[in-house]
């Protein structure tokens, strides 16, 4: 079996392992520079691969790279080209100071009502360019049904701008409003990607490794490097991803189940639903923006190993800012690492130092005691975390990966712990749940165990009008007419063999199972008589662990 190696990019570390099936050959740590991304990666491929390097049959990388762009504030400005048509008042999809609303419209059908203004899209053109913006998206509200609106648009505006982003490229979903903050917020990343993607290449070349490389998606499966590049909002959120797949990984498991990633910076969580992970049915919210991007059902909370913390009459405060390392390690302030260090938990690190963290958060009593309530209280606040999580999850739909979750409540047998604290928090998180607390082999690197053994998948739309004669699948940018008598089956073979081709593009050898997420086929009439037929269909490649 071909050698793979996987890697996760946190706020802290940066993980890798060298995986021959399910074996692991290798693993190792380092810290991160998130100005320098790839520069950590770059040296942990080096300390992966054996002498006289082997050559990797992939690699599989998950970042913060878009993460982080989005917590600190740091995207792009872009220009949005809008056409939202006659009935509605677009001004709630302003994605900020740079957009020129549209006219002309493509009707529900996909039937053109009339072309945007040509002087609208020249006047556009030039005032984004006074601007010194770089990157624009374009959306039309049905482009899902015609995405010919935004192809005209885009012909027109792309020999201007470095970096552009179409509507029904991201995704063939038939909801407007998200598809323009999709669209909005793919903008904004790929200049950010960019820059990262080259740096990467530049790095893989001067090692001489020529394989595959793909990179983790929110909805835990991966894509491409090259292919992401054109798709950077896919890799949004791919961190709580790798925490979930490195868990399945490495304790599989058939019940409700709670997951848990504790790294430097924060705590992943993560729901099993009979060993299933939660998808979330119509796409994550970014920054108070609903968005298409499908993703894990998963939390990420701002309580780490190396947050900072205070203690006063209302109890310990823990995060969610960190100020540096641990007291132990030369930091400025107490974090829960310093308790794991006084309790012995931790080997590394200056006991002393850790002690002195203690003695600043309570000077009264001994620092063991200090340092038990610190991470009593650390283990308390992230269940609390948990049975929010468990409780919104009921509050609106969830689908597993595989179909709709038709249950009132989930009820967990036990915790799966991963991340370098693990072990050091198993026991106090198993006092606070009550449940059963697994620490898997290899904790400490699941992430980037989940990275290596994810396999890669694929959505497309199929949306096809007899009466019109024509077919879409606007992921592909795919138009073409159809005959009378195109039916349900017809839509199948023709979604198999465009997942086929893409799965070959993309180089997926064996094809997995393929899931029909949604049929819908409805009449339409025409003076009283049926004139033909509207079917929908959507399917994926199921996110999963690849087979071995």
């Amino acid at each position: 079996m071909a050698l793979i190696i996987g890697i996760d990019v946190g706020g802290t570390h940066a993980d890798g392992v060298l995986l021959d099936g399910d074996q692991v050959l290798t693993k190792n740590k380092v810290p991160v520079d998130q100005e320098k991304l790839s520069e950590a990666i770059i040296t942990l491929l080096r300390s992966l691969l054996p002498e006289p390097p082997a050559k990797p049959g992939a690699i599989h990388l998950s970042t913060t790279l878009c993460t982080n762009a989005i917590v600190n504030d740091a995207l792009d400005e872009v220009g949005m080209f809008i056409q939202a048509g006659p009935g509605m008042n677009p001004e709630f999809l302003n994605c900020g100071d740079h957009v020129c609303w549209l006219d002309g419209a493509i009707d529900h059908r996909g039937k053109v009502v009339k072309k945007p203004d040509q002087d609208l899209i020249d006047q556009a053109v030039a005032r984004f360019g006074r601007e010194r913006l770089e990157s624009v998206g374009i959306v039309t509200k049905f482009s899902h049904r015609n995405n010919g609106h935004e192809e005209l648009v885009h012909d027109q505006v792309k020999p201007h701008f470095a970096h552009s982003s179409m509507g029904h490229r991201i995704s063939g979903l038939p909801n407007f409003p998200r598809r323009v903050y999709t669209t909005w917020l793919n903008a904004a990343l790929k200049s950010r990607f960019s820059s990262f993607q080259e740096a990467m290449d530049q790095g893989l070349e001067r090692l001489q490794l020529d394989c595959p490389c793909h990179i983790l998606k929110a909805d835990g499966g991966t894509i491409p490097f090259a292919t992401a590049g054109h798709f950077p909002c896919e890799s949004v959120h791919s961190g709580p991803s790798a925490s979930v797949m490195g868990c399945l990984a490495l304790t599989p498991s058939q019940e409700d189940a709670i997951l848990l990633d504790i790294g430097g910076t924060t705590t992943d969580i993560g729901i099993l639903a009979h060993g299933t992970p939660l998808l979330e049915p119509y796409g994550v919210t970014i920054k108070e923006r609903p968005t298409l991007i499908r993703s894990l059902n998963t939390r990420s909370i701002g309580l780490g190993g190396d947050s900072a913390v205070a203690l006063d009459v209302a109890g310990f405060t823990i995060g969610p800012h960190k100020l540096g390392p641990p007291m132990g390690f030369g930091g400025p302030v107490p974090t829960p690492t310093d308790a794991m260090i006084v309790l012995g938990a931790i080997e590394a690190g200056s006991r002393q130092q850790a002690r002195a963290a203690m003695a600043l958060l309570d000077p009264e009593q001994p620092a063991e005691e200090v340092a038990g309530q610190l991470l009593a209280a650390f283990a308390e606040q992230v269940r609390e975390a948990v049975a929010e999580m468990i409780e919104e999850l009921f509050d609106r739909p969830v689908y597993t990966v595989a179909a709709l979750l038709e249950r009132k409540k989930i009820h967990p047998r036990e915790v799966i712990v991963v991340g370098g604290p693990a072990q050091a928090m198993a026991a106090p998180l198993g006092q606070v749940f009550q449940l059963p607390c697994t620490v898997p082999l290899h904790f400490e690197v699941a992430n980037a165990i989940g990275s290596a053994r994810t396999r890669a998948t694929l959505q497309v739309s199929l949306y096809a009008d007899t009466a019109d004669g024509s077919l879409s699948i606007p992921e592909t940018g795919c138009r073409e007419k159809i005959r009378s008598y195109f039916d349900m089956e017809d839509a199948e073979k023709k979604v198999m063999e465009v997942i086929t081709a893409l799965a070959e593009e993309r180089g997926i050898g064996t094809l997995p199972e393929i899931d029909f997420l949604e049929r819908q086929e409805m009449n339409t009439v025409r003076g009283f008589r049926t004139s033909g037929k509207i079917i929908s269909l959507k399917a994926q490649i199921r996110p999963g662990l690849e087979q071995l």
